[in-house]
């Protein structure tokens, strides 16, 4: 009779701690022949996008989500594959919308990526790369094209990259570290700027904010022309600039503007606040 008991006991603290347990996610993986130079477009409303580069002619998705109100949707259309997570009901929760996906793309591939919220990071690819968020972070590492990352807020972190840079945020910073870019352009309102990377000759760095700080990190053997306003800020520098002989900027009188060339001037750094702080200083 003990017996008995015993086991009824335990199937019923089975039985309750299984239903204790979050619902399984449903896994789904499709894989598609692309040809040279394919786009690949993801729309996902919730959940962390990681996408990453092969050499095989090959678009790989595999997605994971926890709920039956959504659903995975995956198709090629000529050499463009097409990934979105549909929403099936009216009835849905935030956590409802969540969905992870893993992609591997070739290379050289184009993509067009738009995450509301949680993480979207691409590793390896060389092809053109426009990223849309709310509030999901972006991080590109070792990504070669033309790069556009518009976020709400979302903070974007650019290592290793090259090509022309384009950034827009309203409250989340900007981090380009290590990259070799000719064409950099990064405005947000009231998050912070770091630029630690190479100003290559010839080059165009443009760097705008409301707030927050503005930091600009350079070399001994950079070259730079710069033009740093703050007109309610503070601009600090440390880098030994050869003035220009007659100055042609007219500021208000309590804005703080720092102009000169550093070495040959070869590049040009354009940097402008409205109350932040702007800091120039030499790479430790």
């Amino acid at each position: 009779m003990r017996s008995g008991e015993t086991r009824l006991g335990l199937l019923l603290a089975l039985g309750f701690a299984l239903a204790g347990l979050p619902a399984s996610a449903h896994r789904v993986q499709n894989r598609f022949q692309v040809a040279s130079h394919p786009v690949v477009t993801v729309h996902n409303s919730s959940g962390k996008v990681t996408i990453r580069s092969w050499q095989k002619s090959v678009v790989q998705i595999v997605a994971n989500h926890k709920s039956r109100k959504v659903e995975i949707s995956a198709q090629k259309k000529g050499n463009m594959v097409l990934v979105s997570t549909r929403i099936l009901t009216d009835n849905v929760t935030p956590a409802d919308l969540e969905a992870d996906y893993q992609i591997t793309v070739p290379q050289e591939t184009d993509l067009s990526v738009h995450n509301d919220s949680g993480m979207v990071h691409v590793v390896g690819v060389l092809g053109d790369t426009t990223v849309e968020t709310v509030a999901a972070d972006v991080k590109l590492d070792r990504v070669t094209g033309y790069i556009t990352v518009r976020t709400i807020g979302g903070s974007f972190t650019c290592k290793e990259c090259s090509g022309r840079i384009q950034a827009n945020s309203i409250s989340g910073g900007i981090n380009l570290i290590g990259s070799e870019s000719s064409n950099v352009q990064a405005r947000t309102s009231t998050g912070n700027i770091l630029l630690d990377s190479d100003l290559l000759p010839n080059g165009l760095y443009q760097l705008r904010n409301y707030s927050g700080h503005i930091d600009v990190l350079f070399s001994p053997s950079d070259s730079f022309d710069v033009s740093a306003i703050s007109l309610r800020g503070k601009v600090e520098n440390d880098a030994n600039l050869k003035m220009p002989a007659q100055s042609t900027h007219h500021l208000p009188p309590f804005a703080r503007g720092l102009f000169g060339t550093y070495n040959d001037g070869r590049a040009r750094l354009v940097i402008n606040s409205f109350s932040g702080t702007i800091v120039i200083r030499q790479r430790p």
